[in-house]
């Protein structure tokens, strides 16, 4: 009699990239955000400065798409408030305006923003930047992973070899001394025991030592984002 077939294992799904819109205009915030989603990206509104800030301390987001002319706090001081909290300091920062002059597009970048585009912005375009300020972010990220695990493995490496030498040293020490006749027993039994302590310490110290090799090779699962155009399909 055949087996039915066992069913085909699940394929893990890649998230989409989380653009955070902040825009006042309920219209032109839904229509950018549908936009936004036809182009592979998942899409949260906020319609005014602090709910925007708000929600990028709340979620995680990988870009904020920010409408300069928002009503109180306005965008360049939205952008400035991101910059200045931990959490938000990295996320690339696109604002959208009107105001074609110079000095305003001055004065976001100087805030910290990443890009700026005037009003109307083609989708496809402004996808187009928010893959790349993302896969730029993803990539200084995976960067300084390995960069610390790095030095993990060089501290872990160093710590081993300062420790290494003395523990070898007590241990023969300790094993010369154990040859000895006529010690007590119970100062054989402490001695004997505290040999047995400093061999447990002896193989912590030798996988410390294999913390460089293995901190070395390891790749590391870099944080992965559907960044293709298709990636919605």
């Amino acid at each position: 009699m055949a087996h039915p077939s066992a069913p085909p294992a699940a394929v893990p799904q890649i998230p989409l990239p989380h653009v955070l819109l902040v825009e006042d205009q309920e219209r032109a915030a839904r229509g950018l955000q549908e936009l936004l989603r036809l182009e592979g990206f998942e899409v949260t509104c906020a319609p005014d400065g602090p709910t925007g800030i708000a929600t990028a301390q709340r979620e995680h987001v990988d870009a904020v798409v920010l409408d300069v002319m928002l009503p109180g706090m306005d965008g360049f001081a939205v952008c400035s408030a991101l910059r200045r909290i931990e959490g938000t300091s990295r996320v690339p920062v696109v604002m959208l305006t009107g105001l074609a002059d110079t000095p305003s597009k001055l004065q976001g970048f100087d805030l910290g923003a990443d890009d700026f585009l005037v009003k109307p912005v083609p989708a496809r375009e402004l996808a187009a930047r928010l893959r790349k300020l993302i896969a730029a972010r993803v990539d200084a990220s995976n960067q300084v992973d390995r960069q610390r695990l790095q030095a993990i493995g060089e501290i872990a490496a160093a710590v081993g070899h300062e420790v290494n030498n003395p523990l070898a040293a007590a241990l023969g020490t300790l094993d010369l001394v154990l040859l000895h006749e006529g010690l007590p027993l119970a100062v054989r039994r402490d001695l004997a025991q505290c040999r047995t302590h400093l061999w447990r310490i002896a193989s912590t110290v030798s996988q410390l030592a294999r913390v460089r090799d293995r901190t070395v090779e390891y790749v590391g699962p870099d944080r992965m984002i559907d960044l293709t155009p298709e990636g919605h399909a």
